[in-house]
């Protein structure tokens, strides 16, 4: 504790700057005077084996969320009610609570929308017209996507259908078409033969791939996105198999925020050796040809910047053994996307299935956070431990098996926007020591839900960043770059997870996310030791050690049975006799009563193992005493 000796008026300053401060810190403080809801959540009923129904969800949903990305990018205008997970209707959830306990949005007048054609009517003044899309060829809706950010447009399907949403904006609407992605008599654009429309380049045989081609020049080349930002979201083709999934899955909620930032979008295969469900006819390898195209062209523009990717190879309908044709898993497919995004500079916000959808970031993108989030709990120092009999007076560590909880995954906004709200209201949290793996980007479309987690942690909730820090790559592909030759990303990755891990006082990243790009060797565990030097989880090493100066410890994900889980441990420990052992337990969307049972379990059926379960800071804490020359914090 530091002494108070300040007098009153240094004390009323301090409290002024923390105050400026806080403003400083803070995106888009201001409380908007009002916000119009639209309850989508009807929608989630429909049949969607009745193709018609599948077609105005998608429809609907791609026409507000875009909607939403104009008319939230300045200020919030537009909530939508549609997502729920775990018996908790989420988007309703976290209105009211910043309507309620949290108070940002408690002087706001909700103002509901009965229809979608209410909505457009209410902002028409935002929107400059329309981007009609080809039903024909799914990519198409992808640019429809990037030219609603990049030109204000709301993006729509042809189609000829008296009722359909195509016929509601242009005809009874009257909005003007601005851009033609469809010939305007519903033929192709984009034929995959002769040459790029508007263009002398010839054709890649491949519409799909012409699509993104076209787009590129019309989107990247004139600098109308922000290379900052891109979307790996799941095109039209969802129409063809929209039971694939959850009713959200079409991801098209997910929109809104990098309509907002002016994203180009894509949905591309990574693998080489084998041709897309979605475009079977294809030359081999032209989809991975295309996105490390796009890769070039985001890094190209923005060369010492990170850059964010939304969304996540879309496997249930595409590109694996799930999805149709693939012959690649759905982690392999997980794990090349994200080695070669990772030679660019860019990570992914892993919003996968299931729950891979999340709504409104565009409103709560302009939460008012503060400059600084400390860790609700202290972080245990060495006396504590050793009040705690896990060390003696001369720092020789008690012979058991200390086994910390990575409690994963939320490297993905949508994971932690739906999961927080039901398992931080269990009853059951604070009984056992957890450590919530939270990715400490992922403030940028959820601050609100890392700020009520922060507001509402028990004494045994901690926070550390999870895959592979403030965002998912592998850090290894940020010096080990076959497919881009671009120079080491390690320095730009470095600074960008130092301010992610300053603002919400992290430093330990639960999970050094290795994947296909193979083990981190010193020189990646060096950068690391910059931002997160009390601690990192590894893929590949084969025991806790020191590297670097950072304390270690590979994970070992648990079984989902709690009753497995608990007897992973106690076989584990019996095999501790006169030094202690360490074991990271990484496990997934797991509810704080299911560790609470692990530990009920390891208590009543396995009485004689010698098992300490301790918070994260603890773990690679002592890990740092038995294996480290350098001593831990005082």
């Amino acid at each position: 504790m530091i002494e108070e000796s300040c007098n009153l008026g240094a004390r009323l300053w301090i409290h002024v700057l923390g105050l400026l401060l806080w403003a400083a810190g803070a995106c888009g403080a201001a409380t908007p005077p009002c916000l119009h809801v639209f309850d989508a959540r009807p929608m989630r009923n429909w049949d969607l084996s009745q193709p018609e129904k599948a077609a105005e969800v998608w429809d609907t949903m791609h026409v507000l969320t875009a909607l939403q990305g104009i008319v939230n990018r300045e200020t919030p205008q537009l909530y939508l009610l549609y997502c729920a997970e775990f018996g908790v209707e989420t988007d309703q959830f976290w209105l009211d609570w910043l309507r309620g306990e949290d108070g940002w949005l408690r002087q706001t007048q909700i103002l509901p929308i009965a229809s979608l054609e209410q909505a457009v009517g209410i902002f028409r003044h935002h929107i400059k017209g329309l981007v009609v899309y080809d039903p024909a060829v799914p990519a198409t809706a992808c640019l429809a996507s990037t030219a609603a950010g990049c030109d204000d447009l709301l993006p729509v399907r042809f189609s000829a259908g008296a009722s359909s949403i195509y016929e509601l904006l242009t005809k009874r609407l009257g909005l003007p078409v601005r851009l033609w992605l469809v010939n305007p008599d519903g033929t192709a654009k984009f034929t995959g033969r002769g040459n790029l429309p508007d263009s002398s380049e010839p054709s890649s045989g491949s519409a799909k791939v012409d699509a993104y081609r076209w787009g590129l020049h019309r989107f990247m080349d004139t600098g109308n996105c922000d290379a900052r930002f891109a979307a790996y979201y799941l095109d039209s083709f969802w129409l063809q198999r929209p039971r694939n999934g959850p009713p959200d899955l079409h991801t098209l909620t997910n929109h809104d925020y990098f309509i907002a930032k002016r994203a180009f979008f894509f949905d591309l295969s990574p693998w080489a050796d084998e041709a897309p469900v979605d475009d079977p006819q294809q030359a081999l390898g032209l989809d991975r040809q295309t996105l490390l195209q796009i890769l070039q062209a985001l890094q190209h523009r923005v060369p010492n910047d990170i850059i964010k990717i939304g969304g996540f190879p879309p496997w249930p309908y595409k590109y694996t053994t799930h999805g149709g044709a693939g012959k690649h898993e759905g982690v392999p497919t997980e794990w090349e996307f994200t080695r070669l995004i990772s030679q660019f500079n860019a990570y992914h916000e892993a919003d996968a299935a299931s729950p891979g959808a999340m709504a409104n970031a565009s409103v709560f993108c302009h939460y008012p956070l503060q400059t600084r989030y400390p860790q609700p709990n202290p972080k245990p120092t060495r006396q504590a431990w050793q009040a705690a009999a896990l060390v003696n007076p001369t720092g020789k560590i008690a012979a058991k098996l200390f086994v910390g909880h990575y409690v994963g995954d939320y490297d993905s906004p949508s994971w932690l926007y739906k999961a927080i709200p039901a398992f931080f209201n269990e009853p059951r949290r604070g009984r056992v020591p957890l450590g919530w793996a939270f990715n400490p980007n992922l403030a940028d479309r959820a601050p609100q839900v890392l700020a009520y987690a922060y507001r509402h942690a028990t004494p045994n909730d901690f926070f550390i960043a999870g895959d592979s820090g403030a965002g998912y790559l592998n850090p290894r592909g940020l010096s080990l770059r076959p497919d881009s030759q671009l120079p080491s990303g390690l320095e730009c990755w470095a600074a960008h997870c130092a301010a992610s891990f300053r603002r919400w006082d992290m430093t330990i990243t639960g999970f050094v996310l290795d994947g296909a790009s193979g083990a981190s060797t010193d020189r990646e565990f060096a950068a690391y030791r910059s931002f997160s030097p009390d601690g990192c989880g590894t893929s590949f090493e084969p025991a806790p050690r020191i590297i670097r100066g950072v304390p270690t410890c590979p994970e070992r994900d648990l079984p989902d049975s709690a009753e497995a889980a608990a007897a992973v441990i106690a076989d584990l420990a019996s095999g501790v006799t006169t030094e202690a052992r360490f074991l990271w337990a990484r496990s997934i969307l797991k509810p704080p009563s299911w560790y609470e049972q692990v530990s009920q379990i390891l208590r009543d059926k396995h009485p004689q193992a010698a098992v300490v379960i301790v918070d994260p800071y603890t773990f690679f804490g002592l890990i740092q005493l038995q294996y480290g020359a350098v001593p831990p914090r005082p």
